[in-house]
């Protein structure tokens, strides 16, 4: 079972952060490194998988939105 991240000791947290290539990981104090690893979807920390869930990615060609 793994740790909750606010359990989690600081050594652990900025390995975590410098994997996952947060920038600027190594400097930041341990409540910079909770706050980072915890953002939300749509705060600029992940984005999501443009692809239905069904389909072959080897089959997918994304297409940006159209401009209005």
């Amino acid at each position: 079972m793994t740790t909750p991240i606010p359990q989690m000791d600081i050594t652990e947290l900025r390995d975590i952060a410098v994997r996952g290539g947060i920038e600027g990981a190594r400097d930041m104090d341990r409540e910079e490194l909770i706050e980072a690893l915890q953002a939300r979807p749509g705060e600029g920390a992940w984005q999501e998988d443009p692809k239905p869930a069904d389909v072959n990615p080897n089959d997918y060609m994304y297409r940006a939105p159209e401009e209005q």
